[in-house]
């Protein structure tokens, strides 16, 4: 097996976290630098020059790592516009090369394009490694590694509450521990006051308490949401897919469940990540497969109104809410 890596996953923090202890290893722990490390963007230079760029012997060090961000050409996306991706003399490089360079090639999709060529050849003579989002307990142990680093400690009722405001999102729980830990200062502890004063609601949290809201016919709470959201200058038709998604998975979740599936089955089937179907396991019991699907149908039709109407697009989401 070469020295050439496919990194790919959907959490790009997670991606650039695997780089980088695959980086450590083969520098054995030696810092980067000018000498022997060099980062490329697919999206804006030529195949051509990363393939010099690895068969170059390194200056000043005995090693040399070549990161490759948004290496679109292993999936089915489109290349941009002018790009000419040059994946033939990429698959005749990948299975010749025997250099010492280590060249890791970062792919910010949950699936390659297995029908390529180039994706058959990779798999022959490439290491590539999935990413897979972390589950909510690994997220949960993940938060308390993370604060133990600043010596913070977080008691459980504030981590639950933390997670019930962010869901399991690495990139946004990030951010917000790094506010809470300004946020407490020279305190050991965090607590549940801190996450309420401290952490935002993740914009997927508001519409599952949108839903919610809705559901138990509090539609003045969930109008006041919309309004709120749209203060934060959330689009319209961005919210109304999040609605959609959301009953959507509904739905699947609904129908399978009543097929024995369980929360993990029902998240491997659907695609989606466990902790929402565990949220959306809650929510289900209140509903009645016919009212979710007929209210997936007024979602179309309230997406074609916005597409289409002349009306203020916030007022028609608003009716759509009130008619539900």
């Amino acid at each position: 097996m070469s020295n050439i890596h496919v990194i790919h996953g959907e959490v790009p923090e997670l991606i650039d976290r695997e780089t980088d202890q695959l980086i450590d290893h083969y520098l054995d722990n030696e810092p980067k630098d000018d000498f022997n490390y060099v980062k490329y963007n697919l999206y804006e230079v030529n195949i051509h020059t990363i393939i010099e760029e690895a068969l170059t012997l390194p200056l000043f060090s005995n090693k040399k790592v070549i990161v490759v961000q948004n290496s679109f050409v292993f999936t089915g996306e489109k290349p941009p516009k002018d790009y000419i991706a040059h994946t033939d003399a990429l698959q005749a490089f990948i299975e010749k090369y025997d250099g010492e360079a280590l060249l890791i090639f970062q792919v910010q999709s949950a699936k390659l394009d297995e029908r390529k060529k180039l994706v058959k050849t990779l798999k022959k003579h490439a290491s590539i490694k999935k990413i897979e989002q972390m589950s909510e307990q690994e997220m949960l142990n993940w938060i308390k590694t993370y604060l133990n680093t600043s010596y913070k400690e977080i008691k459980q009722d504030a981590l639950e509450h933390l997670l019930s405001l962010t869901g399991v999102q690495y990139r946004v729980i990030k951010q917000e521990l790094d506010k809470l830990l300004l946020f407490v200062g020279e305190r050991p502890v965090i607590n549940k006051d801190d996450i309420q004063m401290i952490v935002n609601r993740s914009l997927e949290q508001n519409v599952f308490l949108l839903t919610e809201y809705i559901q138990k016919g509090q539609k003045d709470k969930a109008i006041q949401l919309i309004k709120d959201l749209i203060q934060l200058k959330e689009e319209p038709i961005k919210l109304l897919a999040l609605i959609t998604s959301n009953y959507r998975l509904y739905y699947q979740t609904k129908i399978l469940s009543q097929k024995g599936y369980s929360g993990q089955q029902i998240a491997k089937t659907v695609g989606a990540h466990p902790y929402r179907v565990k949220l959306a396991l809650n929510q289900v019991k209140r509903y009645q497969l016919e009212s979710l699907l007929s209210i997936i149908d007024r979602c179309a039709e309230t997406d074609y109104k916005l597409k289409s109407s002349y009306m203020d697009k916030v007022l028609i989401l608003e009716l759509f809410i009130l008619s539900l």
